[in-house]
């Protein structure tokens, strides 16, 4: 982890014009759409949509926890049930690995074994 940011708990987000704090150990995995960003919480039927895009949420999430798998993709390292060459499974979702990500997932995957 880089000694300038913070370990973060949670965060604030904004959606349906009022403020949300999620805990980040909630957090099952983040989807992009464009310039919005869908939020998979642990327990909730339905996920979160704020107006910020899945780069601003690399930029704040803490990066021993999180880890970007696709371009519209970021899971949470902790929810992660299996890893096969081609996806990631979460509870029922299944997140497709992008090629690009894929060395930074397999150094994850070492750190971790």
């Amino acid at each position: 982890m880089s000694a300038g940011k913070p370990k973060r708990e949670f965060l604030f987000v904004k959606s349906d014009y009022k403020l949300i704090r999620i805990n980040l150990n909630e957090v099952l995995y983040m989807a992009g759409l464009r310039d919005y960003t869908r939020i998979f919480l642990k327990g909730k039927s339905a996920p979160l949509t704020t107006l910020q895009n899945l780069k601003e949420f690399e930029l704040k999430l803490p990066e021993d926890e999180f880890i970007r798998v696709h371009r519209s993709y970021i899971v949470s390292i902790r929810q992660v049930d299996t890893i096969t060459k081609s996806e990631i499974s979460i509870s029922n979702h299944r997140i497709p690995i992008g090629h690009a990500y894929k060395p930074s997932l397999d150094k994850m995957i070492e750190k971790n074994s």
